[in-house]
């Protein structure tokens, strides 16, 4: 595999970074991909960048993409690369020991190079797809070089991170920013929009409830602030609504955040005991949210790629027009009770099953946990010490966690969707995730720096 190492990459430091560095070098990571979300693909039609629909809006929260941009495709072929090679690699197919350094290696080039093949396909497909405008043979094919080279950059951002000079991953990051970003603008956006009467709206919550409170003060006028409650607005030359932000908004996106911090924060422990420490007993803490993150995504994804596909035959089809309004929910907590049943209904299932596969196939099973414990010389008390048993104690209380977790990730999903959560119920998920394990790597990066010899004792 020497033709894997062609591409580019950053080295390991010599030595551990200090953590001013390290923050100095997440935050330059962090503006070089804002600048690329605001670098217009050259080729491409000016209009192409304001013609993101709602999927993409989705789409964007989840893989911090930006419409028309060198950020146009965002993490999505790294994630879409690094799924479908971790359950390669977890099914056998690929051969790899990723306990192995060397075969470590080959998969981060394996992963690096599917990047730029899926990154390469979907621009592609996007420009045969007319998404960039009437462009001419040579427009497209530079349109294609520079989002393949825009993967390439991103994938070095995420070496820049990950081998040690900044902090977490570029991914992770990236996905942070995105739906921070929307939540920034639904706040804070001097935006207008202009509905079919003729009135114009404030996309932005704060800037809207200025005007309102002046309309309230100086005319009397309390209309435009009862109006803040929830906004649906019909824009000029089209028949559907949109949602502006909103006070209901707001106030779910706080609630639903809540529940989700407390339910994160929650462990369910397995008590273990340590042979060779005189038996001392302890508990092993399992998340009660399991696995969620990745679960999300793909449910997101998947129903996303559905209704996209669905939405040429929208007018022909009333069925087909049934299925994409359960999918994209366009009238929110205005909608039937039918259509908002099944969105809940698909969202749920289809996280609780993405959820099973995923530990699975990731090597989060009871199995893959029973030989952690194992090797640790660990043991549940009044069992004894093999992998086979601990993995029996161990299936009940895993699976019953993978499957909530699902259920828990599907339904905050779906319920950000209908109660108009900004950024999303999936991109409320992600931020909160995203938010604690840069907590925990803070909490963890400050511990070595005040207590230097920690890291060794941790190490030994």
């Amino acid at each position: 595999m020497q033709f894997l190492a062609f591409l580019p990459t950053v080295t390991r430091p010599q030595g551990r970074v200090p953590l001013p560095r390290r923050i100095l070098w997440t935050a330059v990571v962090a503006a070089v991909y804002i600048l690329m979300t605001i670098t217009p693909l050259y080729g491409a039609s000016p209009a192409a960048r304001h013609e993101g629909g709602a999927a993409y809006q989705l789409l964007s929260i989840i893989f911090g993409t930006a419409y028309g941009t060198l950020a146009h495709l965002g993490i999505g072929p790294i994630v879409i690369a690094g799924i479908l090679l971790e359950v390669l690699a977890f099914s056998g197919t690929l051969n790899l020991d990723l306990d192995k350094r060397e075969d470590r290696l080959k998969f981060t080039l394996l992963l690096k190079w599917t990047a730029l093949g899926v990154a390469a396909v979907e621009a592609a497909a996007y420009v045969m797809g007319g998404q960039f405008g009437p462009v001419s043979p040579l427009a497209g094919l530079l349109i294609v070089l520079q989002l393949v080279l825009a993967t390439l950059i991103i994938l070095l951002l995420d070496d820049i991170v990950s081998k040690g000079w900044g902090i977490g991953s570029a991914i992770s990051l990236i996905i942070f920013l995105g739906v921070s970003r929307q939540i920034f603008l639904s706040l804070f956006s001097w935006d207008v929009v202009v509905d079919a009467g003729g009135r114009t709206h404030v996309v932005g919550l704060l800037p809207a409830l200025g005007a309102a409170l002046y309309d309230f003060f100086a005319r009397g006028d309390a209309s435009p602030l009862a109006g803040l409650i929830s906004r649906q607005v019909t824009p000029q030359g089209r028949q559907s609504p949109i949602y502006l932000p909103d006070i209901a908004g707001l106030l779910s996106t706080a609630l639903l955040a809540y529940i989700l911090l407390y339910l994160e924060m929650m462990r369910v422990n397995v008590p273990v005991s340590a042979a060779r420490f005189g038996g001392i007993k302890f508990a092993i803490p399992l998340r009660f949210v399991y696995v969620s993150v990745l679960p999300i995504i793909f449910t997101t994804y998947s129903l996303l790629l559905i209704g996209q596909l669905l939405l040429p035959l929208y007018e022909a089809s009333p069925a087909v027009a049934a299925i994409v309004n359960v999918i994209f929910l366009p009238h929110r907590y205005f909608a039937d009770a039918a259509t908002i049943a099944l969105h809940c209904a698909l969202y749920i299932s289809l996280a609780a099953v993405f959820a099973w596969i995923w530990v699975q196939l990731a090597g989060l099973g009871a199995e893959s946990q029973a030989r952690i414990i194992a090797r640790s010389q660990l043991q549940v008390p009044g069992f004894r010490q093999s992998e086979r048993i601990l993995a029996r104690v161990l299936e009940r209380p895993i699976n019953a966690l993978t499957i909530t977790s699902g259920l828990i990730a599907g339904c905050v999903a779906a319920l950000g969707n209908i109660l108009g959560v900004w950024g999303g119920g999936a991109g409320l998920i992600l931020l909160i995730e995203i938010a604690l394990q840069y907590h925990a790597i803070f909490t963890h990066e400050q511990l070595l720096e005040a207590y230097p010899g920690l890291k060794r004792l941790l190490v030994s």
